[in-house]
């Protein structure tokens, strides 16, 4: 059984489109595992499917439309409801709402470059548009750090899937992402540690206790 492999046969039948909507959906579907379609879309890419190239360029303008998409409504809903969404989403994801807090503390204080690394960390990355757009970051600044982030997760992905079936011909997507997977738990866990440590820091310092 490879129902990944399955779906990824189901977007080969439309092509570019099929890779830009599977990009697009993941941004609204958290349930869909990208990196498993990812590295799958990877694996189809040697069997001529698609290039490389062709997989990485349309997954990454798909999801960069829907994470723009995000940010959008959350400028236009208003920060009290937005905020609301925000919290019972990440509590359906499994972010607490201290780690939201802090994921937005960190984008105001360090907004260039943590809206790009916010794209290569499991679920943060489905929240960070919108605290983007609660926080008032500028368009063109979102824009171009959500989509360098996005491109680096979605080739990181592909590339691994593509890498994957030249070693070894014939394996099984679902099980590769699955192997995939428990690494990506194990350094969730590890970024959500230090996060937490850090998290703990900033507190204490501003309410001037001395570690």
């Amino acid at each position: 059984m490879d129902p990944l492999g399955y779906l990824v046969e189901w977007i080969a039948i439309y092509g570019i489109f099929g890779l830009f909507a599977i990009g697009f959906a993941e941004r609204f579907l958290p349930a869909l595992p990208s990196y498993g379609v990812l590295v799958t879309i990877g694996v189809a890419a040697d069997d001529d499917v698609w290039s490389l190239h062709t997989a990485v360029v349309g997954t990454t303008i798909g999801s960069s439309i829907g994470a723009f998409g995000l940010y959008l409504l959350a400028r236009g809903v208003g920060k009290k409801r937005t905020t609301a969404l925000l919290y019972f989403v990440g509590r359906w994801i499994g972010l607490s709402q201290p780690r939201i807090d802090w994921t937005m503390s960190s984008l105001r204080a360090r907004e260039r470059a943590l809206t790009i690394l916010s794209q290569l960390i499991p679920t943060v990355r489905l929240v960070s548009p919108v605290a983007a757009g609660l926080l008032g970051t500028s368009a063109l600044r979102f824009v171009a750090g959500v989509s360098i982030g996005i491109v680096l997760w979605n080739g990181l992905f592909i590339t691994a899937g593509y890498l994957a079936v030249i070693a070894i011909p014939g394996i099984n997507s679902s099980a590769l992402a699955l192997k995939i997977l428990i690494l990506l738990v194990s350094a969730e866990l590890l970024i959500a540690l230090v996060w937490r440590l850090q998290w703990r820091y900033s507190m204490r310092s501003d309410l001037g206790v001395s570690k």
